[in-house]
């Protein structure tokens, strides 16, 4: 029998095993009486840093509810057959243990196309008593997020101190009877950045490996930073000789597809000119419009050939190696971290409105919104009487209509 990698030999079954994340375990549990007494309202969003336990935490959840664990994953939620299926059929138990059933949604943020899918599939299994859904991600506020939050009990997990991964390094060491020096634990337990699962591979790596790579684990293993991959990924596509291995590496990256388009499409230009820039920016346009396809189909199969395009067929571009330059980040990403909370307080507000009006949020946005930026510039009646009913301040509401008075006159 293959032995389990150490992250799930060594994955808490109880919700007492979880280190470091008292204030949300005491939450969680009180979570779970609710579905006990048969109370159960809200979906449980577990949301924090990666490898600060939250995915662990879903399955000791299950155990301790003595749940069978349905995980769902992207392609479920594509799959409305699939979906429809698992919805009809969620009360009855598992035909191999017999128990009932608790669903796992885990890493909701990184599924934006699937919003949609997983917004129904909450409201559907919240609406069937006794079903707990319990969900996962690390950034709650995507877009995509606004209505699961609504939904949802949050329990917020913090990252690690690297004190508490050290502290379960030096346990397992103990469990599996190896012997790692002081100094490299500690140096593992630094370099996690909070990190527990990644702590845990590096270790395993070390313990399984030449105990020589050891006295260079910051610079081999590297800190956990997807910037960094993601360079690593560039480098490789517009300097690297083996397409195919650059398609690769750009896999192996932790980013969404879109968001590495973005990365491509903003150094292309750096590095490519003339003729050869003319012709990635052709297998780009294609790679585009794929996606589009995606979208509009829902045709994941295609999901390949949008990569590819963008990695193998932009890498198969030049001709020799290209001049050296610095590559830099995207400034539409940028732009959009910085206005990220402006857009999230647009965002609630507009879906306030439209709940208060029971309008749908685009009408709002298309013949509500011109009818409060007139309001702004007189006696602003309707926004007084909007701030109470609302409990959204006037200052506020408008900051809001004047941003959106901009993007008017820009589609205008």
């Amino acid at each position: 029998m293959k032995e389990l990698p150490w992250t799930e030999k060594y994955r808490p079954k109880r919700l007492d095993e979880i280190k470091g994340q008292n204030k949300a375990v005491a939450e969680i549990r009180e979570w779970i009486k609710k579905v006990k007494a048969g109370k159960i309202t809200k979906a449980l969003l577990l949301v924090g840093p990666p490898g600060s336990g939250k995915t662990s935490a879903a399955h000791a959840i299950a155990n301790e509810l003595g749940y069978d664990p349905i995980e769902v994953n992207a392609s479920d939620l594509r799959d409305k057959t699939h979906l429809h299926y698992i919805v009809e059929n969620i009360r009855a138990p598992s035909l191999l243990t017999m128990k009932p059933r608790l669903i796992i949604l885990d890493e909701i943020d990184a599924l934006p196309s699937e919003g949609r899918a997983i917004v129904s599939l909450v409201k559907e299994l919240i609406s069937k008593e006794g079903v707990p859904v319990v969900m996962t991600a690390n950034d709650p506020y995507e877009g995509h997020l606004y209505e699961i939050r609504s939904m949802s009990q949050m329990v917020k997990f913090y990252r690690l101190r690297w004190t508490t991964v050290l502290q379960v390094l030096k346990e397992i060491c103990q469990k599996e009877g190896v012997t790692i020096p002081a100094d490299i634990l500690k140096r593992i337990a630094q370099n996690s950045q909070g990190d527990l699962r990644a702590a845990i591979n590096d270790l395993e790596s070390i313990a399984k490996g030449d105990k020589a790579l050891a006295e260079s684990i910051g610079k081999i293993l590297g800190k956990r930073d997807i910037e960094s991959d993601v360079f690593k990924a560039l480098m490789a596509i517009f300097y690297g000789s083996n397409c195919y291995a650059a398609w690769l590496e750009s896999m192996s990256v932790d980013i969404d597809p879109d968001m590495l388009l973005r990365w491509v499409e903003e150094n292309l230009p750096l590095v490519y000119s003339g003729k050869i820039l003319s012709k990635a920016y052709d297998y780009l346009s294609i790679a585009d419009m794929v996606r589009s396809r995606i979208i509009r189909t829902n045709n994941w199969r295609l999901l390949s050939y949008y990569t590819q395009l963008m990695t193998f067929a932009v890498c198969t571009a030049k001709e020799g190696k290209p001049k050296g330059v610095k590559l830099k980040f995207p400034e539409i990403i940028r732009k959009l971290a910085t206005t990220k909370e402006e857009r999230a307080k647009t965002k609630e507000f507009l879906f306030r409105l439209a709940r208060k009006l029971h309008l749908p949020t685009k009408l709002v946005r298309l013949e509500v919104v011109p009818i409060l930026i007139a309001d702004s510039r007189g006696e602003r009646k309707i926004l007084k009487r909007l701030e109470r009913e609302l409990g959204i301040r006037e200052e506020d509401m408008l900051d809001i209509l004047s941003d959106l008075e901009k993007h008017y006159r820009l589609e205008i």
